[in-house]
């Protein structure tokens, strides 16, 4: 008998307290054991779920980094590639309909033997502008080639061709010489007043030697084409003239004064139209009151005016507060009439919201252009999911109809889109409602869907009325010269000089958007308006109101 069992009790009742002991211990030790199995699990399951976390955290920072990258060396159109375009996934089925009635189409139509080609033409050189000046230069025979030609050959014409040339840019001076007249004695009527000289000519800056030619050649170079005034000095400079930048600085912040009355006629016609752009975008001003150099301010571009007249107003302002707009446009006592209202339409920013309110707005109209970008982003980031691609094709839906009405009547426009816009905003608004809840929200493509359906009540507004765009390009179009210029020059010294930029900048602005070349039309105006003191004159001389022919000043022979 084995000696443990010799040791074991021979009451019954001991052995079964032993018994009971040795199987509550059992069970605290799988108790145990479970529980620390358990607390495994658990440890196991956060650590996995921290892994999932941070690996999302990592795809999302990796594709912002390749957005960045795309940004700052890529393409700047908004495109995704054709063949992209082709890659959905079952859930986008129905994007691929309109394809595959195409490639029935296709099959139907028939053979291309038989088909008749159109022929490819061959690139043809445009002519030259008919109205630059003709220098004819005629080329022959030799003396000798024309005398052995002469018994067997007659001359019928000439073989033409025509080259561009262009000549140097030519400075010239103007010597005013005021006639002086002196009394012949001083018992003549007057002669107390002693000489009298022949009055100064009305000049837009009357102390400067700058003519309004000159002055509209300074303005245009910085304003229209981005040459910074340091850069204009080193062109004079080569010509042997002695023009600082601080003196062509002077000039233009001096403008602001005799353009004034320009300025305010002008004003008056940027809210007689039926829609009113507006967009802004950050420049650095130096010495503002009570501000680092290094803070931001901002120049806001407004796009409005009758139809067919446009106005394009820029303003500067130290901040991008939504009061900004609302002082503009709303300012305190001005009793705006009804026959004033009109539509805004701006990008998502939520600083317009509140002007959106004002009793002066008919509507606000969003921007399906940033909609756009972002699904584009999305389309073009690391993961590149059929969805993306199919949010991009669905709004180039909506774009492919614009096209087919743009430049047509509103009354045309507003019933095109109730038809066929209204029925591709529903399924644009289902697809978003349902890939809403299967995306990662703070991925490219979660953002986007949630940017369309936060703007979604603003992005249907346009087909309410004919006359607004789908997007908010003409305004952007409007602010990408001062965007570009800002690359060269980098900063405006002074809160005047910004604010002498954003006249400058309205006037040769709204003369592109009305057809006429900003230099012509500056330099007409510089002419001009000195000696113009009505106010029916100087509304004449707003850039609707001329065309192209009436800018025409006769140059001066020399």
């Amino acid at each position: 008998m084995p000696e443990a069992a010799q040791k074991l009790p021979k009451d019954p009742a001991e052995l079964h307290a032993i018994i009971a002991r040795m199987a509550a211990e059992k069970v605290a030790r799988e108790q145990r054991f479970e529980a620390e199995l358990q607390a495994r699990d658990a440890e196991l399951r956060v650590r996995n779920e921290t892994i999932d976390k941070l690996d999302r955290k990592i795809e999302l920072l990796l594709e912002r980094l390749d957005l960045l990258r795309h940004q700052r060396f890529g393409p700047k159109a908004d495109r995704v590639a054709r063949e992209q375009l082709a890659l959905f996934d079952e859930a986008e089925l129905n994007v691929l309909i309109e394809e595959l009635d195409a490639q029935i189409a296709e099959a139907k139509a028939p053979p291309r033997s038989e088909r008749t080609e159109p022929k490819k033409q061959t690139p043809k050189r445009k002519p030259l502008p008919a109205h630059l000046p003709r220098v004819e230069r005629i080329l022959d025979l030799s003396e000798a080639e024309q005398a052995a030609l002469a018994e067997t050959h007659v001359r019928i014409g000439f073989d033409e061709s025509e080259q561009l040339g262009v000549l140097p840019k030519q400075y010239y001076v103007i010597k005013i010489k005021r006639a002086k007249y002196a009394p012949i004695h001083a018992d003549v009527p007057g002669a107390e007043a002693g000489l009298r000289i022949a009055p100064r000519p009305a000049q837009i800056l009357p102390k400067a030697i700058a003519h309004s030619s000159l002055l509209a050649e300074v303005v245009t170079g910085k304003f229209v084409d981005g040459l910074p005034l340091y850069r204009q000095e080193k062109v004079f400079a080569r010509e042997g003239i002695e023009l600082s930048r601080q003196t062509l600085s002077g000039w233009i912040v001096q403008l602001a004064t005799p353009l004034a009355p320009v300025l305010a006629a002008l004003k008056q016609h940027l809210t007689q139209g039926p829609v009113l752009q507006i967009d802004e975008t950050p420049v650095q001003v130096l010495d503002e009151p009570g501000r680092a150099n290094t803070t931001k301010s901002y120049m806001w571009v407004y796009r409005g005016g009758p139809s067919g007249r446009p106005v394009i107003w820029f303003q500067y302002a130290p901040s991008r507060s939504g009061e900004v707009p609302i002082d503009f446009l709303f300012p305190e006592g001005d009793g705006r009439p009804p026959e004033l209202r009109f539509y805004l339409q701006t990008d998502g920013y939520a600083g317009y919201h509140a002007l959106a309110e004002k009793e002066g707005i008919r509507g606000h109209m969003g921007c399906w252009a940033h909609v756009r970008r972002k699904a584009v982003e999305a389309a073009n980031s690391r993961t590149k999911t059929g969805a993306a691609h199919a949010f991009v094709a669905l709004i180039g839906k909506l774009y492919e109809v614009e096209r087919r009405i743009r430049g047509t009547a509103p009354e045309h426009r507003h019933a095109v889109r109730r038809e066929q816009s209204q029925p591709i905003l529903d399924e644009i608004q289902a697809w978003l409602d349902d890939k809403a809840q299967k995306v990662l929200p703070k991925g490219l493509l979660g953002e986007a869907i949630q940017y369309a359906r936060r703007q979604w009540p603003i992005l249907i507004t346009f087909l309410q009325d004919g006359h607004l765009e789908i997007d908010n390009n003409l305004a952007e179009n409007a602010i990408r010269p001062f965007a570009l210029g800002r690359k060269a020059w980098l900063f405006s010294g002074s809160p005047r000089g910004a604010e002498a930029s954003a006249m400058l900048y309205t006037l040769v602005e709204t003369a592109k958007a009305n057809g006429l070349e900003p230099r012509a039309y500056l330099h007409y105006l510089f002419e001009t308006l000195p000696a113009v003191t009505t106010p029916g004159g100087i509304a004449a001389l707003l850039p609707h109101r001329l065309t192209p022919e009436d800018l025409k000043i006769p140059a001066p022979e020399l």
